[in-house]
């Protein structure tokens, strides 16, 4: 327990009352983000290191990729490249030199593309961040308004009809609902390429309406379930029934009492899937043909360009971890119940 804590309230200036509880506040949450950030950056690291020694079990040799097509290459030449690329050293170390590098911004260059691993992922990590966002902004906006008007609705058929919506909604996937949406829409909106913020609001959201569809329906079933199901449990919790006692209208009881504590386990799900949300954007990228960072990652594993997917991967990563820590944020600021096991 803090210091602060321990004092009791009559023996502290008024100032010192109302300031106190606060400051606690914020460095038990400042606490609990520093161990979850060095927690999910020991999660980076082995994810990294994973996928740095697997792409070397990929059949296939970087330094013949790099040498061009044909078999004329000599042997001699095979192993200079490979000496070049630091290919003759053991993983570990290739792994280090790797990371090192890629801490100073250089991700290395493509083996196919002959171009900075840096510019290709920045030209097209923004098209995919926007693309995630939109997914995540268009679950959340389906999600949270169904799950408050279905708690009104608790009997068994509402249950069952629920279930099935979301069974189907889990269950289909995203590809496939690209496929599908490519088809009926092929002759209202554009199915294929990106138009960017700079050529004009308008072109940009109606290249991108179908890939956010295709992309966030999934979620947003998963969303609405989870959602629905908190708040029906906390609508039936005592503080609920005490706020109805008191005569305090529905909505507010709805948006200041129920629906924050139900959105706790949203937020968790949300952060959650995250991962799973930019790994549907690698195949939605691709049926759209998004230009974004999935489409360079299969274009990239298709090529045995190892370089480009390290630095794909890498950045995937990075974003996963980055919003779940910003979750673990927005679940301090939701819920001020939250403690550090040393509390």
């Amino acid at each position: 327990m803090s210091v602060i804590e321990a004092v009791p309230d009559s023996d502290m200036p008024p100032k010192e009352r109302e300031s106190a509880p606060s400051s606690g506040r914020l460095r038990r949450i400042a606490r609990t983000l520093l161990i979850n950030a060095a927690q999910l950056g020991i999660v980076g690291l082995a994810a990294t290191f994973l996928m740095f020694v697997l792409l070397r079990t990929i059949p296939g040799d970087p330094a013949r990729t790099v040498s061009g097509p044909g078999g004329s290459v000599s042997p001699e030449q095979i192993a200079r490249i490979r000496s070049e690329l630091g290919l003759d050293k053991p993983v570990v170390v290739q792994y280090f030199d790797w990371l090192s590098a890629a801490a100073r911004g250089d991700l290395g260059k493509s083996l196919v593309l002959n171009d900075s691993v840096t510019t290709l992922l920045s030209d097209r990590i923004v098209v995919t961040l926007q693309l995630g966002m939109y997914a995540l902004a268009f679950a959340l906006l389906v999600a949270v308004p169904l799950s408050v008007l279905a708690s009104r609705f608790t009997s068994d058929r509402a249950n069952r009809s629920v279930r099935l919506v979301g069974t189907l909604g889990i269950a289909v996937p995203s590809f496939w609902l690209a496929l599908l949406l490519i088809i009926a829409f092929q002759n209202v909106l554009p199915t294929f390429g990106y138009s960017s913020l700079s050529d004009g609001i308008s072109a940009h959201f109606q290249h991108m309406i179908l890939p956010t569809i295709a992309l966030g329906v999934g979620m947003s079933t998963l969303l609405f379930e989870t959602t629905r199901a908190s708040l029906i449990g906390t609508l039936n919790s005592d503080y609920v029934r005490t706020a109805r006692s008191f005569g305090i209208p529905e909505r507010r009881v709805y948006s200041r009492y129920a629906l924050r504590n139900a959105l706790l386990p949203t937020v968790t799900i949300a952060g959650l899937e995250m991962g799973a949300l930019m790994g549907g954007a690698l195949l939605v990228e691709n049926a759209f043909a998004v230009p974004g960072m999935g489409r360079l990652l299969v274009q990239s594993v298709l090529a045995r360009d190892y370089t480009v997917v390290q630095g794909c991967i890498l950045v995937l990563v990075i974003v996963v971890v980055s919003v779940n820590l910003l979750m673990d944020v927005v679940y301090s600021l939701i819920d001020p119940r939250v403690r550090t096991d040393n509390d």
